[in-house]
């Protein structure tokens, strides 16, 4: 028998699905099949500003909600538990051209339910603006704040200990890219600049009982800047020259943790990559990126261990035909990690997309992730994690702005770290509409 919350969660759902056709649908049916039309919002006009409303609703099916091993590593069964999933992700972005200037705003807002499981219930919120000016032939600047009210999914974390429900956080960001040079110039320069702020909002007491329960330890803010030189050798290719510094502060406001965990206090550190590469556009069919370098970590403390390494980054599309592309992807970099100094992060990735007819699309994908951890007793790589995924995707364009279909995404992990392994099958049927 449904209980209340359950029979008001079905009303909002109810309700929010009639709204959505009610809306869109009328206005779909005006010109279903306007050429060059299909698959395209085409947005509210108000006055100089377009709106674009959208809705996403999903239900899923996955049966490992936790990210949990079968068997835990004193030989006891793990917390492998499966549960349905309803989300309902509304969105609304507006659009504004002044000349050649272009800027936007949107807001999302996503709540999740689980049958079964409550307590995971979320609700995250996205708000999101850009604004991007063209000051002649030679120059521009791109600007772009974003604030974030989010949640973590219980297990998806490898270094934090589980908590009694899901770590809920506030991030902010703003980051500015300028550029000089023209499009067709012998050689161009970008500037980037950004700066982000995470801050988790629950489990954040400090108890000597429960010190690793306490989400203050990964308040950070981090700071990013950059410069890309390119230098054109082709018509459509060029090469590049690029260095990055990241500066991490994590933020230990409370003086007890530091006291309960000294060590913690010392994971501020300074990454510094140098590239070299080469973009491409349209030569055989195949347009890309790569660049390749190196990479360094130093941290503030001298009680931990500096890295340098290999660092790369990739991204390659393959058209054969018209309808049906290939998207390959590989990079290697530092990665930040709580239990321990770092995380060395290597990945691959390919995916298939395919258009079968003016209605029905398909995506196939895979990527591996190796994450190696450098840990506080200095030893490094001495946990290896490796996550295998693979995903499949069909749309189907049902009118001309209201899309279904249905996914399957497998996630394969195995590390040589205690109860770090689990698999997870996750399988979904969606609806997107648009106006």
């Amino acid at each position: 028998m449904m209980n209340k919350s359950m029979r008001l969660e079905s009303s909002v759902l109810s309700v929010a699905i009639a709204s959505l056709f009610a809306v869109s649908l009328p206005v779909i049916a005006q010109d279903a099949e306007k050429s060059g039309d299909w698959g395209k919002p085409s947005g509210i006009p108000w006055g100089p500003v377009v709106a674009y409303p959208e809705v996403d609703l999903t239900f899923k099916r996955n049966d490992n909600i936790y990210s949990q091993p079968s068997t835990m590593a004193n030989g006891t069964a793990g917390n492998v538990k499966s549960s349905n999933i309803s989300v309902l992700a509304p969105k609304i972005k507006l659009e504004a051209k002044t000349g050649p200037h272009t800027f936007d705003a949107s807001y999302k807002v996503e709540r999740g339910w689980y049958s079964g499981a409550s307590v995971e219930n979320y609700t995250d919120h996205v708000l999101n603006a850009n604004a991007q000016w063209v000051f002649s032939g030679r120059s521009g600047l791109k600007l772009s704040a974003v604030y974030q009210k989010m949640h973590e999914d219980r297990g998806s974390d490898p270094n934090t200990a589980p908590h009694t429900a899901p770590d809920e956080y506030t991030q902010s960001s703003v980051s500015g890219k300028f550029g000089y040079g023209a499009e067709g110039a012998q050689g161009r320069v970008e500037l980037d600049a950004g700066l982000t702020n995470k801050r988790y909002d629950n489990f954040r007491t400090t108890n000597a009982a429960t010190p690793l329960a306490d989400n203050e330890k990964r308040d950070r803010e981090d700071g990013v800047i950059g410069a890309t030189f390119y230098w054109r050798v082709a018509p459509k290719t060029q090469l590049l020259f690029q260095a990055t510094q990241t500066k991490y502060d994590y933020k230990l406001g409370t003086a007890g943790w530091t006291a309960l965990n000294p060590a913690s206090t010392t994971l501020d550190s300074t990454d510094r990559s140098y590239l070299v590469g080469v973009t491409w556009e349209a030569a055989a069919k195949t347009t890309g990126i790569f660049k390749i370098g190196s990479v360094r970590k130093d941290f503030e403390s001298s009680s931990r261990k500096d890295f340098t390494g290999a660092s790369w980054d990739g991204t390659v599309k393959w058209s054969p035909l018209t309808y049906s592309n290939f998207d390959f992807n590989t990079g290697r970099s530092t990665g930040e990690a709580t239990t321990g100094n770092a995380s060395l992060d290597t990945k691959y990735g390919i995916s298939w997309n395919h258009v079968w007819n003016s209605r029905l699309s398909s995506v196939a994908s895979y990527s591996n992730l190796k994450n190696a951890y450098q840990h506080e007793d200095n030893v490094l790589l001495k946990q290896v994690d490796k996550t295998n995924t693979i995903g499949l995707k069909l749309n189907y364009q049902w009118m001309r702005t209201v899309k279904v279909g249905a996914a399957y995404d497998r996630t394969d992990k195995t590390s040589n770290g205690a109860n770090a392994e689990y698999k997870r099958n996750i399988y979904s049927i969606f609806l997107n509409a648009a106006i």
